[in-house]
């Protein structure tokens, strides 16, 4: 799966998140958009919901169990300020490989 692909379907997912009442707000995701830390439009509970379906849909997706590790993504870590979709999409792009 690309970044590109990842990205849509974490749209998805907050779409589909916010249709069944689970995500107050509609959530927009742009490369930029921050997903954890400051500045984010979800709280804790609609993230751990967000990587709970995005696991859900890429094990789905893949015949494989998809685990999203948020402490193994690189770029997510004590210098970062903020989880973003693009860091993300990336990460789940490399789980995705192959």
């Amino acid at each position: 799966m690309s970044p590109a692909q990842a990205l849509t379907l974490m749209q998805d997912v907050l779409d589909g998140l916010h249709r069944s009442g689970l995500v107050d707000d509609p959530v927009a995701v742009a490369d930029d958009s921050v997903l954890l830390g400051a500045g984010s439009e979800l709280d804790s509970l609609e993230l751990v919901t967000l990587i709970a379906e995005l696991e859900e849909r890429l094990s789905l997706d893949t015949g494989a169990d998809t685990l999203l590790v948020l402490t193994d993504i690189h770029e997510f870590n004590a210098d970062s300020l903020a989880l973003t979709a693009s860091t993300l999409a990336n990460y789940i792009s490399q789980q995705t490989v192959g």
